[in-house]
């Protein structure tokens, strides 16, 4: 069903672009867990960037909150970047969404390595979905942004260029209304509420 809205290339690069996230996040919590930061700088770092909205929002408030900042902020900052006639460059946010994880993942091992162990396996349900999600819309916006480099190129050679960017935008929007939004109100879901559940098992 999935290939119906995006075509298998871009559903493997969307693989891809999920894999180096998954390594990024890793990276992220072995070079937090050995390199000893200042820890309590770090978690006021992180709650001082945290938005009031979500730390003050319970259940389906945050749930809100999060499809607010994940659903819609992170994908358009995403969409305006890929209108840069600069390739990856929408990949900012899948990096730094994938690396802040990893490193809170580093400090709370350092903490309490099993209470670590128990938060990140329960955190392990909605990364997944809320990455991949990113992931999937950054293949979309591969295309978009090699249809606009195509007419940033065509400007300076001879003859009429017939790439449909209006179009490519159209089904930019469309494959993330029908799929990305779905997908990260899912994880907003998983977030708040599975992850909790998850972590109760443990105790």
């Amino acid at each position: 069903m999935i290939f119906k809205i995006v075509n298998k290339t871009a559903f493997k690069r969307a693989v891809v672009f999920f894999v180096i996230a998954t390594i990024v996040t890793v990276l992220g919590t072995v070079i937090t867990y050995f390199v000893n930061p200042d820890l309590k700088g770090i978690m006021e770092s992180f709650g001082n960037s945290s938005s009031d909205q979500l730390k003050e929002s319970t259940g389906i408030k945050k749930v809100w909150a999060y499809i607010v900042n994940n659903g819609f902020m992170v994908p358009l900052q995403m969409f305006v970047l890929a209108l840069i006639p600069i390739q990856f460059l929408y990949l900012i946010n899948v990096i730094s969404t994938a690396l802040i994880p990893g490193i809170l993942f580093g400090v709370v091992l350092q903490m309490d390595f099993i209470k670590g162990i128990e938060i990140i396996a329960s955190t392990i349900p909605h990364y997944f979905v809320e990455i991949f999600a990113f992931c999937l819309f950054a293949a979309a916006l591969f295309e978009l942004n090699r249809v606009i480099r195509a007419k940033v190129r065509s400007v300076f050679k001879k003859g009429k260029d017939q790439v449909p960017l209006v179009k490519k935008i159209l089904g930019t929007i469309k494959i993330y209304g029908v799929l990305i939004l779905p997908i990260i109100i899912v994880a907003a879901f998983l977030e708040t509420y599975i992850a909790d559940i998850i972590f109760n098992l443990f105790q």
